[in-house]
């Protein structure tokens, strides 16, 4: 049987592949560029290799030798890093318990202390471009942020005639390109908490010279969701499931793991789900079946190879690509057909005519719902059946549009008299409150559960001017909302018009100011800034799916987009469009 170490870009460094860079001041680095054979996820990378402080180094020498040693992720550097440091600051310096610092920064300093100087101040210059927290969350710096130090002066002190650095940054210095070589972008895949569904983790995965990337990938998602993600999901893997090792055996991959995992053979259907999370992890580093082992013999019961494509009803994303669209259209709901001309009036309550509601939301399969604001104060939900009649699940007469999740929940927010607002969710006609302590006191615009159920958007003004906050609804016990995160912060004079989820991590921001629309697509998943796709025409409201952008412009025209370009299906009469759940 043939056996091979699956390494996927991180072989082992050759010298035929390793050049030497000796840069105009500091220690000499050598790099190598690893090559990595076919597989698309096995791009070559370089890897540097450091070299401990040499004699007489000056202290621009010194810092710039600790910072590179600070990029090389394996042991092996880290003990380098520290011969840089005062044998107090070894003690106390800990980065993997600190956020790195990922910054456009330079030396501030134009001259040399005098030679019987026992300590000088290195001052680090520059722009805080990003922050990445120990778990792998990339936060860009506010854009508030460039004017702030970026860390603490260093201090270096002379001992025994060699300088050394008493005060080193308490986390990873990272210039971008340190960035670019030395972490990947990755998706992990948690399942919410019903086991209904994956939801994604994007983190960033520092490169382990001393591991291959798969088993980096898959040692990290055992170590369960980046906050605070972890509220709204769970990890299937037995605690203290650990990774023994992965290898490519005949065409498949066997991971083999610790004899905790064992204990799910006595759990069918959580090891669906387990496996499901494994595929759907691993098919960024290939597409290639996965055999499960405990302790290097075959899963009890049997381990038949897996994959991905066996599992796509757990799709983050929830709605597939190319989903039907429904439209508002002189005041009756309509279902898109094959075609714009063939859209046709949605069975029940909704689909007659002169019925007065107003920001419609979709719950398809297995529901079959639609609820919306109506003139009588509340939300009210009727089935997309013939006969149908409306019937209130909310009462309130100032609250948010409606917005679905795919568990059959109805949630709203409503403004209070006294001020500050209240979260609430339906099911089956019964309402009932959710404590949101970061939403008490803000008055509320507008409230959107992603499909999959896990994360919520809101529009909110708590004095400032109105912002977008992410949170996630945490469903173990009473229900609640969590981890409010401040994802598009007040501007003045800015009105947010509306957002819309696209997939279960991408979120897209509609805002005017001076009469100017932009529309910014945040990937909330990774942190980083938004993308701002044109928008040619003022909207009113929009909705969005996996790769489209559907809008009502205020001629009452249909807009739809790929998020390049727009396009007009229908040219009047379109008050709301909408894609199902969201």
């Amino acid at each position: 049987m043939g056996t091979r170490r699956f390494v996927t870009g991180l072989v082992a460094l050759s010298a035929a592949s390793a050049c030497t860079i000796v840069p105009s001041s500091g220690n000499p680095t050598t790099v190598g560029k690893e090559d990595a054979g076919s597989d698309p996820m096995s791009q070559p990378y370089v890897r540097v290799i450091v070299s401990p402080p040499k004699q007489g180094a000056t202290p621009v020498e010194i810092v710039q030798g600790f910072q590179a040693a600070m990029t090389g992720f394996d042991a092996t550097s880290q003990k380098i890093a520290k011969q840089y440091l005062t044998p107090e600051a070894q003690a106390k310096w800990n980065p993997a318990e600190t956020d790195a610092v990922v910054c456009d920064c330079r030396f501030g300093v134009t001259n040399l202390p005098e030679a019987d100087v026992a300590e000088f101040v290195l001052p680090i210059k520059g722009k805080r471009i990003a922050t990445i927290d120990p778990q792998g969350r990339y936060l860009s710096a506010p854009a508030d942020s460039e004017g702030a130090p970026l860390v603490d002066n260093i201090t270096l002190v002379k001992l025994n005639g060699q300088w050394r650095i008493a005060t080193p940054p308490p986390g990873l210095l990272l210039r971008p390109a340190d960035l670019a070589r030395a972490y990947r972008s990755v998706d992990l895949y948690y399942p919410d908490v019903t086991g209904a569904g994956l939801v994604t983790d994007r983190v960033r995965l520092a490169i382990d010279p001393g591991r291959g990337f798969a088993e980096s990938l898959i040692r990290r998602l055992l170590l369960g969701p980046s906050a605070p993600l972890a509220d709204g999901v769970q990890n299937m893997f037995p605690k203290n499931t650990k990774l023994r090792g992965i290898r490519v055996e005949d065409d498949a991959v066997v991971m083999d793991f610790t004899g905790e995992l064992a204990q799910l053979s006595a759990y069918p259907e959580r090891l669906r789900v387990l496996k499901a999370q494994l595929a759907w992890t691993f098919a960024a580093v290939a597409q290639l079946p996965i055999v499960i082992t405990v302790n290097g013999e075959p899963f009890p019961g049997g381990g038949l190879p897996f994959q991905q494509r066996e599992y796509t009803a757990f799709d983050p994303a929830v709605l597939p690509h190319e989903a039907l669209a429904y439209f508002v259209h002189n005041g009756t709901l309509m279902k898109q057909g094959r075609t714009w001309e063939e859209s046709l009036p949605v069975p029940g309550a909704a689909g007659q005519p002169n019925q007065a509601f107003d920001h419609p939301a979709i719950a398809e399969i297995p529901y079959n719902r639609v609820a919306a604001l109506r003139p009588e104060p509340g939300i009210w939900v009727a089935d997309l059946a013939n006969g149908s009649q409306w019937q209130r699940w909310i009462t309130g007469d100032r609250l948010t549009p409606p917005s679905w999740d795919r568990y059959g929940e109805l949630w709203s927010v409503e403004q209070l008299p006294e001020g500050g607002s209240r979260v609430w969710r339906a099911r089956e006609g019964q309402a009932f409150p959710v404590s949101a302590p970061g939403l008490d006191a803000a008055r509320v615009k507008a409230f959107r559960v992603a499909r999959n159920g896990v994360r919520a958007a809101v529009v909110a003004d708590s004095g400032a001017g109105e912002s977008v906050q992410i949170g996630v609804i945490v469903r173990l016990g009473d229900y609640r909302m969590g981890g409010l995160e401040e994802l598009v912060p007040p501007e003045q004079d800015r009105t947010i018009v509306d957002i819309a989820w696209q997939d279960d991590s991408t979120l897209l921001v509609l805002t005017e100011k001076a009469k100017q629309q932009s529309l910014l697509v945040y990937s909330i998943a990774d942190g980083d800034g938004p993308d701002t796709p044109s928008v040619d025409q003022r909207v009113n409201s929009m909705s969005a799916a996996p790769g489209q952008i559907l809008a009502a412009d205020e001629d009452g025209a249909l807009r739809s987009s790929d998020g390049t370009k727009w396009a007009t299906p229908i040219k009047s009469g379109v008050t709301y469009a909408l894609y199902p759940l969201g």
